[in-house]
């Protein structure tokens, strides 16, 4: 089919946030060196009640151990990370429909990285504590726009910082994002000698990202999803007889997109 490969090259585009979001944290691997955390690691704890009602599956995950080893005042640190990923594959499957398969890829996920130290967080002195978190925090931001930029998501900023409270009762930093993702031209067969085009968008991006202590470790979760609603109005003539017209409106929620990721992100433990 005529038109092809531009089709197969805007799918590819549109799974920007599955490769983001499964990156998690490789970035911090720079600083890695032989040593391992000897404190027992294990992945976060997920609402997977919350994720299993709202059609999200679990897509894999990762582990860097060691990861870094960083010398912080008087004291050597070493961390490992365990990151799980989920993805909305309720909305995939909806919008892969409502697109007639054009619109097939990752539109929402959502991962949670436990970050285990050695010696223990909590065995820390206090001064020390606080820039090892600080330190994670950094990193994180820093690959989790790196990793969206690598993708071709582009005019990513910081919208927002603030602090919330999850369901364990911890405090978290939350860092909110938002950027925009150029969709190529889709091209579809109108008949055997026309196309019909619809010319390359830009659309919105919204993302998160919340780091905090919890029982000795430090957890980081966050995600991404789509920013706007997508809808386009194209009329063409492919004669001087005929003219066609779609409107195309996928009915996308990014407020109620955006209230689930930050329940999920609230539920890890």
């Amino acid at each position: 089919m005529k038109g092809e490969d531009n089709a197969t090259h805007s799918i590819r585009r549109r799974t920007y946030l599955g490769i983001a979001a499964s990156a998690g944290l490789a970035g911090l691997a720079g600083c890695s060196s032989g040593t391992t955390a000897s404190a027992a690691r294990a992945p976060p704890k997920v609402p997977k009640g919350a994720l299993k009602a709202g059609g999200w599956e679990y897509i894999g995950g990762h582990s860097l151990d060691p990861a870094f080893e960083r010398s912080v005042g008087p004291a050597s640190v070493s961390a490992a990370f365990e990151t799980v990923v989920y993805e909305d594959m309720g909305l995939s499957e909806t919008l892969k429909e409502k697109t007639l398969g054009q619109a097939e890829g990752q539109f929402s996920l959502f991962f949670a990285t436990r970050v285990t130290l050695d010696p223990g967080l909590s065995n820390l002195p206090e001064t020390v504590r606080g820039t090892v978190v600080d330190l994670v925090e950094k990193h994180a931001r820093k690959h989790y726009e790196t990793q969206l930029s690598d993708v071709g998501v582009t005019d990513i900023e910081q919208t927002d910082t603030r602090s919330t409270t999850v369901d364990t009762g911890d405090s978290a930093r939350v860092t909110d994002y938002g950027a925009t993702i150029s969709f190529d031209t889709i091209t579809f067969p109108f008949t055997d000698e026309k196309e019909f085009t619809i010319e390359g968008q830009e659309f919105d991006v919204s993302g998160m990202l919340a780091v905090w202590e919890h029982d000795g470790t430090i957890l980081v979760a966050g995600g991404a999803h789509p920013g706007e609603n997508i809808e386009l109005s194209v009329t063409k003539e492919p004669t001087e007889a005929i003219e066609v017209s779609v409107d195309i409106d996928l009915g996308l929620t990014p407020d109620a997109y955006r209230d689930e990721l930050r329940s999920l992100v609230k539920g890890v433990e």
